[in-house]
């Protein structure tokens, strides 16, 4: 079982304004897992999108958040969790003015995203 050192896991931004850092992935040698700790700016959120074949769990850990889980819109706090199914479209989106942070959960080493 690998320990993940803190200088091993890389900083990327995947949308503008999405600071992510994989903490459990295929480049740390999972098979089946993907965790990632993403600080979100003011405004800035990932795009309306489904995932075809995995669901997609998303702790918000600070600041508050806009949710979309299908037709639905959620304003999320700090311990709430929007589970996202397979195909189904959700987004989370930044609506305040400080940075939020969530994590994100696939139960998947190859997380795949159509955004609609």
């Amino acid at each position: 079982m690998p320990y993940i050192p803190r200088d091993q896991i890389v900083e990327s931004e995947p949308f503008p304004g999405m600071h992510s850092m994989a903490l459990v992935g295929k480049e740390h040698g999972s098979v089946s897992l993907t965790v990632s700790n993403a600080g979100l700016d003011p405004g800035a959120g990932v795009p309306l999108h489904i995932h075809p074949n995995h669901e997609e769990a998303i702790l918000i850990v600070e600041g508050n958040v806009e949710g979309v889980l299908g037709d639905e819109v959620r304003a999320l706090v700090p311990g709430d969790v929007l589970l996202a199914p397979a195909g189904v479209k959700h987004s989370v989106i930044n609506k305040s003015n400080q940075r939020a942070r969530v994590i994100t959960i696939f139960p998947t080493s190859a997380p795949k995203r159509t955004f609609v």
